[in-house]
């Protein structure tokens, strides 16, 4: 399984997600791989996050971004991954309704195509609004109908335990810095109360002028280790100073 956060800031995006992959039904055995990449920059102001059957995901992703140049806005880069999606999973598998009966697909009484999820955020031309950014979603279990983001966030896999955090915390007019550490929290907290989510954090930002900026392992683990003191001070806050009773 999988946890991907994307946020949007007064001035940007931050994206995130974990690095964890698990092989097997999860209701029996499984194995994981914590070395998934699923955080992928397709042009200088677009980034991508993907969920779902990873190796097909990061096919499909390979496939796409040599297809866009380094100024594709997000419209631009949704439409074309969209399209190639659906080209693709129609020439895989041409004889597997792309939407089927739900009832049937949770019973496993009719194939189903691979699940595959993707976020993809960034810019909008600059046009009348400069600096506009966007959150979309597609997904195959709808055929990888566009679905907009426009309350400010984003989750996809493993979502309840971030959902409950970005509704408490999450405030549209922060900074992308300032959203930074929100976007780790909610995956590691997640991480660690659901072993289908785990494995180093990955983040990409994204601003008007600086574009896609990967963070590096190091400044990552900066993050997780104030988020602990945040995480400190919040459990602290419920018992009053020591000594008082």
């Amino acid at each position: 399984m999988t946890l991907l956060v994307a946020l949007r800031g007064s001035d940007g995006l931050v994206l995130a997600a974990d690095s964890r992959g698990t092989f097997g039904d999860p209701r029996s055995v499984t194995a994981q791989n914590d070395a998934m990449k699923k955080a992928h920059v397709l042009s200088r102001r677009v980034a991508l996050l993907q969920a779902g059957a990873g190796e097909v995901g990061a096919l499909i992703v390979q496939e796409v971004a040599p297809q866009l140049s380094n100024d594709a806005d997000v419209n631009t880069a949704l439409q074309v991954l969209r399209d190639h999606v659906r080209r693709r999973y129609g020439e895989w598998f041409p004889s597997v309704a792309a939407v089927p009966a739900p009832t049937l697909a949770q019973t496993g009484q009719v194939p189903t195509r691979p699940d595959l999820i993707y976020l993809v955020a960034g810019f909008e031309p600059d046009t009348d609004v400069p600096g506009e950014t966007k959150i979309f979603q597609i997904m195959s279990a709808n055929d990888f109908s566009p679905m907009l983001h426009d309350y400010g966030f984003a989750v996809a896999g493993v979502a309840q335990y971030a959902l409950y955090l970005l509704n408490r915390f999450f405030e549209p007019k922060r900074s992308v810095a300032e959203l930074l550490p929100l976007a780790v929290y909610a995956i590691t907290e997640t991480a660690s109360q659901d072993g289908k989510v785990g494995g180093p954090v990955n983040v990409i930002t994204i601003r008007a002028e600086q574009g896609c900026e990967a963070l590096t392992p190091a400044a990552v683990e900066l993050i997780v280790s104030e988020n602990s003191e945040r995480s400190a001070a919040i459990r602290s806050s419920f018992y009053g100073t020591e000594g008082e009773s």
